[in-house]
């Protein structure tokens, strides 16, 4: 019976030595400049450069109905590394960020960092921040 208690004690601490409880973090976003009153913001949190901006690869969305110029969005969990945000004001309802013919977003949009694009490729380094405690990150919607 001590034998099996022995092993029992031997394999949770291997289990508390080879897995340990990684810290969590929330990161609670104010979007600002939310110049129509409809709709929803959308938001997509990515943590690998490769997948930035695919659909369906974010590791994290949220999607919060708009009342009034600004909202917060509570992105919970996350471990300590880099992460990128992606946003858009859905303003017809359609939880898409329509993109006109050569993909630049009809509807109001921003990233992690305030990163404004003009004339190159969006790019997970550019939007990228770097989370290691509970903080705020505030983003204001680019207007259309």
């Amino acid at each position: 019976m001590q034998i099996i208690r022995y092993l029992l004690f031997v394999s949770v601490a291997l289990l508390i030595i080879l897995f340990p409880k990684t810290k969590k973090y929330d990161v609670e976003v104010v979007v600002s400049n939310i110049n129509t009153q409809q709709g929803t913001i959308e938001l997509a949190v990515f943590d690998k450069p490769q997948l930035f901006l695919q659909k369906n690869k974010s590791i994290k969305k949220y999607s919060k109905t708009v009342r009034g110029n600004s909202i917060k969005i509570k992105v919970k969990n996350l471990p300590e590394g880099h992460y990128a945000i992606y946003l858009c004001h859905d303003v017809n309802g359609d939880k898409e960020c329509n993109l006109n013919v050569i993909g630049i977003p009809k509807e109001p949009y921003d990233f992690s960092n305030n990163f404004k694009p003009l004339y190159r490729q969006r790019n997970f380094e550019d939007c990228q921040f770097f989370v290691s405690e509970n903080q705020e990150i505030h983003i204001s919607l680019l207007a259309k």
